[in-house]
């Protein structure tokens, strides 16, 4: 009995010194301690306050408040890098709250992980996450030790601030940052759907995904509540070189008694004059409200969003007879939402996120040949 209980603890012991011994050891890269831009889908990338904001340090004196802090969520931010590792480790920390009640903590904290092939297909990848003070997020038996080196795109938050990160990989493979994108970005200027509300995960944001579609960088400067047309924004946008503006600002402006109709008209005019003067040549798409999935019950909600898009084609109007070239429109039929695409009647799940890419999709290709 002594020696088979001696037995026992001997190769139970000789077990944990070889656990011990196998215990993967990582190397570890902080974005924001690399010497070149790594941050994609960023607008600025210097005269920032904090790293992963999205507007200029410049804007927290001219924009409202609002706008400034949701400046600070990560959305449609990204990061690339080339990897054999079959392991890669996310650790980070976010400044607000976890999850909302129609938004998963997935997509409002949570990071999405996708790799690129030589022919330029995309292939997800799931993560196991802890949430907690710090969040870590495994991605595991992604592809055998030795292989040739993917490419990654890494999606930040979409409705959170990103305070710190850092990516490890095992010690043994290769980890190689890529530097941001040369491409001229398209510029999305819009309220809680462009931002991301409510995907399940931030590589469904609509943005997100047109990115990938059209292997070309887009700036998401949207803001929650806050895509107003206004001044104090819409004056930072000629900053960046853009091969593209796009307006998608009705969903916030439906209030009859805060936005009339005259008062549309007139945004909409003042922000396209003042991206041709500051950007001649350059495009820009105008975007019709895309609706409520619950108007059938709810009369009042399909006139609000009726009316605002009564305002744009307006302004449309006015702008084809004053002669103003370069101007597109993509329709709420084009978006083609429906009473399965959205959560909550106003934002889209990750099938009304399609819906908008694929209109976006379309209409792009024709805009930028």
């Amino acid at each position: 009995m002594k020696q088979s209980l001696l037995l026992i603890f001997t190769l139970l012991f000789c077990a944990n010194v070889t656990i011990a011994q196998q215990k993967t050891v990582y190397k570890t890269w902080n974005p924001e301690k690399d010497k070149e831009s790594v941050v994609g889908g960023q607008g600025w990338h210097s005269g920032i306050q904090n790293f992963y904001d999205r507007l200029p340090a410049k804007a927290e004196g001219s924009v409202r408040k609002p706008v400034w802090n949701l400046s600070k969520n990560s959305a449609g931010l990204n990061i690339r890098f080339k990897s054999d590792a079959p392991e890669i480790v996310v650790k980070y920390q976010v400044s607000g709250p976890i999850q909302m009640f129609h938004m998963p903590s997935t997509g409002v904290s949570g990071v999405d992980l996708y790799a690129k092939d030589e022919k330029g297909q995309y292939t997800w990848a799931a993560g196991n996450y802890v949430f907690g003070d710090t969040i870590v997020c495994r991605f595991r038996n992604i592809g055998a030790s030795g292989i040739n080196n993917r490419e990654y795109t890494l999606y930040l938050p979409l409705y959170n601030t990103v305070k710190w990160m850092e990516i490890s990989v095992p010690e043994e493979n290769t980890f190689t940052p890529l530097p941001v994108a040369k491409k001229k970005p398209i510029v999305v200027y819009g309220t809680s759907i462009a931002q991301g509300a409510c995907a399940s995960r931030p590589g469904l944001a609509w943005t997100n995904m047109l990115s990938r579609k059209l292997d070309q960088p887009i700036i998401n400067l949207a803001f929650s509540g806050n895509g107003r047309l206004e001044k104090e924004v819409y004056e930072l946008l000629p900053e960046i070189d853009a091969s593209l503006y796009v307006l998608d600002c009705l969903p916030n402006l439906t209030s009859a008694k805060d936005f009339n109709n005259e008062e549309i008209v007139k945004r909409v005019l003042a922000t396209v004059a003042h991206l041709q003067s500051k950007r001649p040549g350059v495009p820009i798409l105008l975007t019709e409200h895309d609706g409520y999935t619950d108007d059938g019950l709810y009369p009042a909600r399909k006139s609000s969003y009726e009316r605002v898009n009564i305002a744009l084609n307006t302004a449309l109007a006015k702008l084809k007879a004053a002669g103003v070239k370069q101007i597109y429109h993509l329709t709420k039929a084009e978006i083609n939402q429906d009473i399965e695409s959205m959560v909550d009647g106003t934002h889209p799940n990750d099938i009304g996120m399609l819906h908008y890419a694929e209109a976006y999709e379309k209409a792009v290709k024709k805009i930028l040949k």
